[in-house]
């Protein structure tokens, strides 16, 4: 009885698999490939080969299969980062920290960031007196 389930189950899943979401493109992906392979997912990522624009690398759905780039290999990726083109830190969103005033000393850890100052003062400068 087990067995019978689960040949029937496996057959629905089978049959559901194979209905084309874009004809045409599934069209193309045959005369070019068989169906065997354009109904394939060798990659393993939940798209099928002839939906699938990376069908040699796990990406996900929402970028056609295709893993996220990470241009500037930041560990950033680009989706995420907001500078793409220059690596930096994740916890600045992939950007270099600002300096502002010049000195050194990043505006994160600069108590003075608009005037130019001295390390041992928090990036503020020393006072004339």
């Amino acid at each position: 009885m087990r067995t019978v389930v689960f040949l029937l189950v496996f057959a629905a899943t089978y049959f559901q698999a194979q209905n084309a979401e874009d004809k045409q493109v599934f069209k193309k992906c045959r005369k070019e490939f068989n169906k065997k392979i354009c109904l394939s997912d060798e990659d393993n990522d939940s798209l099928l080969f002839y939906l699938d624009k990376c069908p040699n690398e796990i990406g996900p759905i929402e970028n056609h299969g295709c893993p996220w780039p990470d241009t500037d290999k930041d560990g950033v990726l680009d989706k995420d980062d907001a500078c793409p083109q220059i690596a930096g830190p994740p916890e600045n969103n992939g950007c270099l920290w600002p300096d502002t005033d010049g000195d050194g000393i990043l505006d994160k850890d600069d108590n003075c960031p608009t005037v130019p100052g001295i390390p041992n003062l928090n990036g503020c400068p020393r006072c004339n007196l």
